[in-house]
């Protein structure tokens, strides 16, 4: 072969490369993340229109933008939806409707825009303790995963078939013999199981593909504010963003807080008015657009993912349709395997530190579900582990 060869050969590999991983975080991001926010969804009683145009938001507008700031950056900077932000915010919606929840975005949006104008956020990261964090939001999570346990014993053949795959998917995957990612096997085997099992398409199928856009009036609600605004804020800046953030630094890119901050508050405003949550740095895709490839050409990636995040977008009706048809089993099953990951790293951030009393209290509250003066438990969580940490626990780690 011609040095002009090699040389072609090696830049279609280059590009191979990249396409793969593009393709790889994308069918992370819509697969597993996707079914939360439809449970989230039907949780607080989103309707089915509502629903495809905020994953039409969150996932199509974030992944446009991600093209561009990518480009302009040359870093893989993709910006999806947060998935703590969509457990936190389903209850809100149930109790004081969309309009709210989107008025709660807009107020959070401007929070995180003047943080990044000011670099305040630098100064809250030293004031948050990580644990107490990570406790809250195992304390959100683990219902997800526990329904996996009830939505097995529902529907056996379902349940099983995907945990089998998922768990033996995991064990070739960290021996690095993995074909394919453990929550695309347990997708993709769950659904073969469906169809296998007799599954009948509804009479009353959409045939509506194309997503229609439909703008939420927003509604600033002091009930609404008081409990999810914080909680909120917290989940973007110290566990999103931060988790992209350090994953991004490890393969050597020089990310700026203060850029990824401005650009969650931006594009959290934009989003909200078709009724998605806020936007943040997307730590598990980032992690697989930087796994492979040349340090300093991965934004190409993170170019095809973000361009592939458009297209979902533009027929986000269907695909929602298609999620909210199959067996509720089998949707419940994959959001709770697509949470297992964060779940365990929250246990272990937050019960092997040095503070595990306030950790304690934390997940205990969140997980309690508790309504008090009409906030949240999870609000009330990052409270009293707070006031734990800095009266009992802080000492005694600085004396000792």
């Amino acid at each position: 072969m011609s040095a002009l060869g090699t040389v072609e050969a090696r830049v279609n590999r280059s590009w191979l490369t990249y396409l793969m991983l593009a393709l790889v975080g994308l069918s992370f991001s819509a697969t597993g993340p996707v079914a939360i926010l439809i449970s989230a969804a039907q949780e607080g009683g989103v309707s089915l229109e509502q629903t495809s145009s905020w994953l039409a938001a969150v996932i199509g507008i974030n992944g446009l933008a991600s093209v561009l700031i990518s480009w302009k950056t040359r870093q893989p900077l993709i910006f999806l939806w947060t998935i703590p932000g969509t457990v936190l915010v389903a209850p809100v919606i149930a109790r004081y409707g969309l309009d709210a929840a989107v008025g709660t975005y807009l107020v959070c949006a401007l929070v995180l825009l003047v943080l990044g104008i000011t670099n305040l956020v630098a100064l809250l990261d030293r004031w948050m303790p990580m644990p107490i964090v990570m406790a809250m939001i195992a304390g959100l999570f683990i219902k997800y995963v526990l329904a996996i346990v009830h939505s097995t014993l529902a529907a056996p053949w379902i349940g099983a078939s995907m945990l089998v795959t998922f768990f033996g998917l995991l064990y070739l995957e960290r021996r690095g013999k993995s074909p394919a990612p453990p929550i695309i096997g347990a997708m993709l085997v769950g659904t073969a199981v469906v169809l296998l099992g007799g599954f009948q398409w509804p009479s009353n199928a959409t045939d509506r593909w194309l997503v229609t856009p439909m703008l939420v009036h927003p509604r600033f609600s002091l009930h609404a504010l008081s409990e999810l605004l914080i909680p909120m804020l917290i989940t973007v800046l110290f566990v999103q963003n931060a988790q992209g953030i350090a994953v991004l630094r490890a393969s050597g890119y020089t990310v700026s807080v203060r850029l990824v901050t401005l650009c969650s508050g931006l594009l959290s405003a934009l989003t909200a008015p078709f009724g998605g949550c806020p936007t943040v740095l997307a730590g598990p895709c980032s992690a697989i657009l930087v796994s492979a490839g040349v340090q300093g050409r991965h934004f190409i990636s993170a170019l095809i993912a973000g361009a592939l995040c458009g297209l979902i977008g533009l027929f986000a009706s269907a695909y929602v349709f298609l999620l909210t048809v199959l067996p509720g089993p089998f949707v419940a099953v994959l959001a709770g395997l697509a949470m297992m990951g964060v779940l365990e790293k929250s246990f272990v951030a937050a019960f092997t530190s040095p503070l595990p009393l306030s950790a304690l209290a934390v997940f205990v509250i969140t997980l309690s579900d508790i309504t008090l003066l009409g906030i949240g438990a999870p609000f009330w969580g990052i409270v009293f582990g707070s006031l734990l940490y800095y009266g009992i626990e802080r000492p005694a780690v600085a004396r000792a």
